[in-house]
């Protein structure tokens, strides 16, 4: 006798929704329209002749019914998402979705993700950038590179690097000019704003300077414009260590004092707990580690 089964993509739409108790996340992680979801949970309800979900002003609620149905389907998605990632592993195959700021993605991570393509040349590698921490639950993530107090703990966390922040600018911007003597210096020179880090107000009084007005200047919220902006001359701007590297090994920046403080954030490899064990990942924070303490090795 055959299997009596609703349309699978209903039942998938169904388990979704009744996992976060929301339509529009279950259509964000479907990727698909509210309407869509809402349709395909009707589909069903017609089809079993049963009511799943409580329609309240602002939210919904499973039904007795619903809820009795919802939880066998949790566990069959988990155990086929399960046996699909044992088979991709197995054959060698996987699909790698890393996010992180596009600051950390231009300046860092792009430059150097051709190596560990190398450590897993059948995967498929995606980057992901964005300006908010990944969900989990609710997208094709897996693992994120955070920049962060390392404060997330239901998550599986494991510090990169720290970082260090200190003064950098175009070496046109100083003519002949390497080194700056005096930190009073700065005044003859445009500053560069960095709205999502650090003020310069921090930099000069570590610094022993005076502090002058450095509201004045150019402001961006995102660290690679800025890094950009000094590149092209257009003020000094405080350099963040690890995304600067390059550009200091390639002579497009220079640091015209010595002083380096610390930043209250470091870089941190984010995943589900539950992914934590799996061998890529391991792989990719190995490969991680090392590519920071390689670029970090740069200032020592």
């Amino acid at each position: 006798m055959g299997r009596r089964l609703p349309p699978l993509i209903s039942l998938r739409v169904f388990e979704a929704v009744a996992r976060h108790l929301s339509f529009t996340s279950a259509a964000d992680e479907l990727h698909v329209t509210q309407a869509a979801v809402s349709h395909q949970v009707k589909k069903l309800e017609e089809w079993l002749g049963i009511t799943l979900f409580l329609r309240l002003n602002r939210s919904i609620k499973l039904t007795k019914e619903g809820e009795a149905y919802a939880k066998p389907l949790t566990s069959a998605f988990d155990a086929l998402a399960s046996a699909t990632e044992e088979i991709l592993k197995d054959n060698g195959s996987q699909s790698i979705n890393i996010a992180t700021f596009d600051s950390i993605a231009a300046n860092w991570l792009a430059p150097r993700i051709r190596k560990f393509q190398e450590h897993a040349p059948d995967s498929a590698i995606k980057i992901v950038t964005q300006n908010f921490y990944s969900d989990f639950s609710s997208n094709d993530v897996d693992v994120e590179i955070r920049y962060g107090d390392g404060n997330w703990p239901n998550n599986h966390v494991v510090k990169i690097a720290d970082e260090e922040i200190f003064p950098v600018c175009s070496p046109k911007l100083l003519g002949r000019k390497r080194k700056l003597s005096n930190v009073d210096d700065l005044q003859d020179y445009s500053l560069i704003h960095d709205e999502m880090v650090m003020e310069w107000n921090d930099w000069l009084s570590e610094a022993g300077g005076t502090i002058m007005k450095t509201a004045k200047g150019l402001r961006y919220n995102h660290s690679h414009i800025v890094i950009q902006s000094a590149i092209a001359g257009e003020g000094m701007a405080l350099g963040r260590s690890l995304l600067i590297a390059d550009d200091l090994d390639k002579g497009r920046l220079i640091a015209p004092f010595e002083l380096k403080i610390q930043s209250k954030f470091s870089y941190y490899l984010v995943c589900p707990k539950e992914l934590a064990d799996q061998a890529w990942i391991a792989t990719f924070r190995d490969w991680l580690l090392e590519e920071a303490a390689n670029t970090m090795a740069y200032y020592g």
